[in-house]
């Protein structure tokens, strides 16, 4: 049987409206954000090297990319507390630390001296990734979507004594025009 082209036009809309409403798209939204720490460098060295790790060259390729993106402006970087844009210089010093150490001098009376040491960023530092995300669920076949709206490297704190504090945020890079997302 021959159809006409603009006949064929209803049956294409038609089916195209049957195979999105079936799953092919994202699905309903489950959450609009969640927030979680991915740990890339395990300091657990008894676990097999892909559990909460990356593999080395992989994770400094990740590493080198978030913070290649947020230091040449073409991705916006915001403060983690205050979710303000921060400028070239801001980013450049986040992840730097000053250090006050204690020396003793060589040499009698052996005393002790302060000094301090500024510390740059070393990509080795960041150990874990904090993701912030849009999650989607496909009822009709089950499968989770998720959409990643910012990326935050996070490096280990310690106090002056060197007690492990936790894990410090440096900045979010965001993937979203508007950022942080507006609260309901």
């Amino acid at each position: 049987m021959y159809m006409k082209k603009s006949s064929l036009i209803p049956v294409i809309v038609i089916m195209g409206w049957l195979f999105t409403s079936c799953g092919s798209g994202k699905g309903d939204k489950l959450t609009e954000r969640i927030q979680y720490d991915v740990t890339i460098k395990s300091p657990e060295t008894d676990l097999e090297w892909w559990v909460q790790n990356l593999e080395g060259p992989k994770r400094e390729k990740l590493v080198q990319a978030i913070i290649n993106s947020a230091r040449s402006g073409k991705v916006k970087v915001y403060d983690v507390m205050t979710n303000k844009l921060l400028d070239e210089q801001q980013i450049k010093e986040r992840g730097a630390r000053t250090e006050l150490l204690t020396l003793q001098r060589a040499k009698e009376p052996y005393e002790e001296y302060d000094t301090v040491i500024r510390r740059e960023l070393q990509l080795s530092d960041i150990t874990r990734v904090r993701f912030l995300e849009q999650w989607f669920l496909n009822e009709s076949n089950g499968k989770i979507t998720k959409e990643v709206l910012a990326i935050c490297p996070l490096v280990e704190s310690y106090t002056e004594e060197g007690t492990y504090r936790g894990h410090q945020p440096l900045f979010w890079l965001s993937f979203k025009k508007s950022f942080p997302l507006e609260t309901k």
